[in-house]
């Protein structure tokens, strides 16, 4: 039997010494980017710009920095007009603080997540076992690639 958490740390080291190279949303979904970027086309074949690696986070999650919590999963949970503003914002910081590298990462037993950054911030990603819904997923932007989704505090049985 694996052991979740030393899975998830396994399948994450990819990330360690890497950029953060990219922030966004869908809904009230919090979309991140990692390593370097290339150009990709969407479904309508326009191009646009994505990052190697996709952390997509759908539970309780918290940006910090030196310990002072500056965006939450509730930054999200507002207008689109509101929310579209407030990843502008963290779009901007994260240019004018070029580059933010993955120095760590750990998981929890129940699959959490704490990434630890260069210049002191930590992402801190808090998973539910008590719901069946998705509460992160992990993937390789490419076709094909293999997601890693945490469902429930666990990893879910596709990811395997």
């Amino acid at each position: 039997m694996i052991n979740d958490q030393i899975e998830v740390e396994r399948r994450l080291s990819i990330l360690v010494g890497l950029e953060w190279s990219g922030i966004s949303r869908a809904a009230d979904m919090l979309t991140l980017g990692f390593g370097p970027k290339r150009e990709e086309k969407n479904f309508y074949g326009v191009p646009r710009q994505v990052s190697a690696w996709a952390l997509h986070v759908q539970c309780p999650w918290a940006l910090s920095e030196e310990g002072n919590i500056i965006a939450t999963e509730k930054s999200l949970a507002c207008s689109d007009e509101e929310a579209n503003a407030f990843v502008m914002r963290l779009q901007q910081m994260l240019a004018r603080r070029q580059p933010i590298v993955v120095e760590r990462l750990s998981a929890s037993p129940d699959c959490g997540l704490v990434v630890s950054l260069s210049q002191a911030l930590r992402l801190v990603i808090a998973t539910d076992a008590t719901s069946d819904d998705e509460s992160w997923r992990f993937f390789e932007r490419q076709r094909d690639a293999r997601h890693l989704v945490i469902e429930g505090g666990t990893i879910a049985r596709e990811s395997r």
